[in-house]
């Protein structure tokens, strides 16, 4: 009897797993928060329509501070409609609220401000950067350009 309750469980996370994957997608990004910041991460879309989606992702901020490197983990969240975008990321030193545009989710260009929450304040100011989404060409990650 537990084989028969085992394998639909097995065969859902399965399934589950590979429409996870369908809608996730690579970030590389350049940012200027107050300092210059490469950053890599997920990212997940909620959603499959152009004029509204959500989304979500970790990432992985690298910079220099005082002669030394720095690898900051950070969460973000985005909300699209027609291609514009509403946000905001936090991470250990800052919370960022942000706008921009979003060109078939492949590219984000955005700016914002970044209010420091810590008293080492790496992290502020008005900033702006440009985000690279790869995922496979099948992916329901990216937006379907609609000729008529």
């Amino acid at each position: 009897m537990k084989k028969y309750f085992i394998l639909p469980l097995l065969l859902s996370a399965i399934f589950s797993k590979a429409q996870l994957l369908e809608k996730t997608a690579l970030n590389i990004s350049y940012r200027y928060t107050g300092r210059n910041v490469l950053q890599a991460g997920l990212e997940y879309r909620l959603g499959e329509t152009y004029d509204g989606s959500i989304i979500v992702g970790p990432s992985i901020l690298y910079t220099r501070v005082n002669q030394s490197d720095k690898i900051i983990p950070e969460v973000n969240i985005n909300f699209l409609r027609f291609g514009v975008m509403f946000g905001a990321s936090a991470n250990p030193y800052s919370l960022e609220p942000r706008i921009g545009f979003s060109i078939f989710n492949a590219i984000f260009l955005n700016t914002g401000y970044a209010f420091p929450i810590h008293k080492e304040k790496y992290f502020k100011g008005i900033t702006f950067g440009v985000q690279f989404n790869i995922a496979p060409k099948t992916s329901k990650f990216y937006d379907k350009m609609k000729v008529m």
